[in-house]
C-alpha cells in the first residue's frame, strides 16, 4: 500500500471514522482557480482525486462532461494536470494523497512509461483509469510501471461484477478499491446502498483492502450511510456542480474555492462510524 494512503486509513480507523475523498476535474474552470480549489479541498479531504479531462468520456454525466469541456477550453492536457498537482502538493501543509483519474486514451497518447514517470515527479500517490480492461496489455503495463514507483493503482468494481471478476481485479488493485454504487453515469442517481453492501461483502471475502464508495454521494447523510459499510466516501458531482454554478454566476476564484470548502466541511460531519459492520477488518 502507498504510504500516504496507509496513513490516512490508519488515522481514520483510530478515530473511528471513514475517509472523505473529493474529486474535481483539473483546470476547471482554469488553472489558477483550480489550484485554489485543490488547496482548499486539501483542508477537508483525506485524499483528493484530480480528473484528467477527456472530451469523449463514457461514464460521466453532463455535470462532469461540462467540467471537462471547461477545462479543455482553458488549455488542459495531461502534462498541465501533472504540473497542477505538483504545485498544489508543494504548497499544502499536509501530505494527503493525490490521485489522477481519467481514461486510458490520454494515458496511451501520453505514453504509459512517461505517465508513470510524471506520477513520480509530480508526487502523485494513486491512479484510476476508469475504462481499464483487466485483460488488456495496456492495463498490465500501467500496473507494472506504477508498482515500480509505489503509486497505487486503484481499480473499479461495480454492482454487475461477479466474484470471479472481483478476484481478478483485486490482484492488481492497491491501497483501496473504488466501488461504484450503481451502473450508469456519475452523479446521475442517488447512492444505492444495497449494491454497495453486495460488492463490499464479496471484496471482504477475498481481501482486506480498504473500500471507497462513489457515485451518488452528495449529502452529509449519504456520507454517513456509506462509511458505515466502507472505509471512504468519494464525492465528485456535488463539488463539480458548485464550480459550474460559480462559473455561471461569475464567482471569483478564491470565493469559489471557499464555497467548495464549506460544502466539504459539512460533508465531513458525516464521517463518524456509528456501528460495527462490513467496514471493520
Amino acid at each position: 500500500m502507498n504510504k500516504n494512503f496507509e496513513k490516512i486509513f490508519a488515522k481514520a480507523k483510530q478515530e473511528k471514522r471513514g475517509c472523505l475523498i473529493g474529486f474535481v476535474t483539473g483546470m476547471d474552470p482554469d488553472y489558477e482557480t483550480s489550484k485554489q480549489i485543490l488547496i482548499e479541498m486539501s483542508k477537508y479531504c483525506d485524499a483528493v482525486e484530480v480528473g484528467n479531462p477527456f472530451n469523449t468520456s463514457t461514464s460521466d454525466s453532463a455535470t462532469i462532461m461540462d467540467a471537462n469541456m471547461r477545462a479543455i477550453k482553458s488549455g488542459a492536457d495531461t502534462g498541465k494536470i501533472f504540473k497542477l498537482i505538483k504545485e498544489v502538493k508543494s504548497e499544502i501543509q499536509n501530505n494527503i494523497p493525490f490521485l489522477i483519474m481519467g481514461y486510458m486514451n490520454p494515458v496511451y497518447i501520453y505514453s504509459i512509461k512517461k505517465f508513470a514517470k510524471s506520477c513520480k515527479e509530480s508526487m502523485v500517490d494513486g491512479c484510476i483509469i476508469v475504462d481499464s480492461d483487466n485483460n488488456a496489455p495496456e492495463d498490465k503495463e500501467i500496473f507494472e510501471e506504477l508498482s515500480k514507483i509505489d503509486v497505487a493503482y486503484i481499480k473499479l468494481i461495480g454492482p454487475t461484477n461477479d466474484e470471479s471478476y472481483i478476484k481478478q481485479t483485486l490482484k492488481k488493485c492497491s491501497s483501496f478499491c473504488y466501488v461504484f454504487s450503481y451502473a450508469g453515469l456519475t452523479g446521475a442517481k442517488q447512492v444505492n446502498l444495497e449494491n454497495v453492501k453486495k460488492s463490499a461483502k464479496l471484496i471482504r471475502k477475498n481481501s482486506k483492502i480498504p473500500i471507497g464508495v462513489g457515485f451518488g454521494i452528495r449529502s452529509r447523510s449519504d456520507v454517513s450511510k456509506v462509511v458505515q459499510i466502507s472505509d471512504a466516501a468519494i464525492v465528485g458531482s456535488g463539488i463539480v456542480e458548485i464550480i459550474g454554478n460559480g462559473v455561471k454566476n461569475k464567482i471569483s476564484g478564491l470565493d469559489l474555492a471557499i464555497n467548495v470548502g464549506q460544502y466539504l466541511k459539512e460533508l465531513r460531519e458525516g464521517l463518524s462510524k456509528k456501528c460495527i459492520g462490513l467496514s471493520e477488518h
